[in-house]
């Protein structure tokens, strides 16, 4: 599997706290089954988690793959971010302030959960403008699709993706979260599901359940799709495949 939600970066943002936290989320994650991680640290949120693209975060990444490789857990690890959606995100971008997976053409964005979904929707679109294609991150936690999703397949058919969080699917974000994940779910609009994983305890990078939940009560297939296929056509920058077509 491949995981292109984690906040494993350390001591960047609520994510992992020290490199000891982080080491110990990759072999969580290894064990799992997961092989490769996509570092995801939130960015652009001002006052609180700017982390937006320097030196400083590039070595934060390097030691890490480099504690990896010393303590021989075999885990591929990705660079990203989490970019908070604002009005000047695709300025930010083309100032090279913003990152994209892996250097590639995907961006995961996340926004409010009280935003409105045509301020997401314009957001999303000057991105794409700007020259990258958004991953909306856990939209089954924004309180404005909650109440109609109607946009989410917009996004896709216009070549966005649609991440969302394994943990909204087991409750952990309250009701209204779960209901939206399963319809998205259930409906074929969602690109790959993610841990968001934010530390060893709580939030954790432990992919094994979610893949068995997909393949017993869905289809091996859409588990492949979701866990696999999709995620690793992210971090290659390759065209994202519809679970709409899979029969489950």
């Amino acid at each position: 599997m491949t995981d292109i939600h984690a906040h494993i970066l350390p001591a960047l943002d609520d994510g992992s706290f020290d490199m000891v936290c982080s080491l110990e989320m990759a072999e969580i994650a290894v064990e799992s089954g997961v092989e490769a991680v996509v570092a995801t640290p939130h960015c652009n949120q001002r006052g609180y988690f700017e982390n937006y693209a320097s030196e400083e975060l590039l070595g934060n990444f390097r030691t890490l793959q480099n504690e990896l490789k010393r303590s021989d857990i075999p885990l591929r690890v990705y660079l990203g971010m989490e970019v908070f959606g604002t009005e000047d995100a695709a300025e930010l971008f083309r100032e090279g302030k913003l990152l994209t997976i892996n250097g590639g053409r995907y961006m995961l964005t996340e926004f409010d959960f009280g935003a409105d979904a045509y301020f997401m929707d314009r957001v999303l679109y000057s991105l794409r403008d700007a020259g990258c294609v958004p991953i909306v991150a856990h939209p089954e936690r924004y309180e404005a699709l909650q109440y109609s999703h109607s946009i989410v397949t917009k996004w896709l058919g216009d070549g966005m993706g649609i991440q969302i969080n394994k943990g909204s699917l087991s409750g952990r974000f309250g009701r209204d979260a779960r209901q939206l994940a399963y319809e998205l779910l259930e409906q074929g609009l969602v690109s790959c599901i993610a841990s968001d994983a934010h530390g060893t305890v709580q939030r954790t990078p432990d992919m094994s359940d979610i893949y068995e939940f997909l393949a017993v009560e869905y289809s091996p297939e859409l588990a492949r799709l979701l866990l696999k296929d999709n995620p690793n056509r992210i971090v290659q920058s390759r065209p994202l495949l519809s679970a709409q077509k899979i029969n489950y």
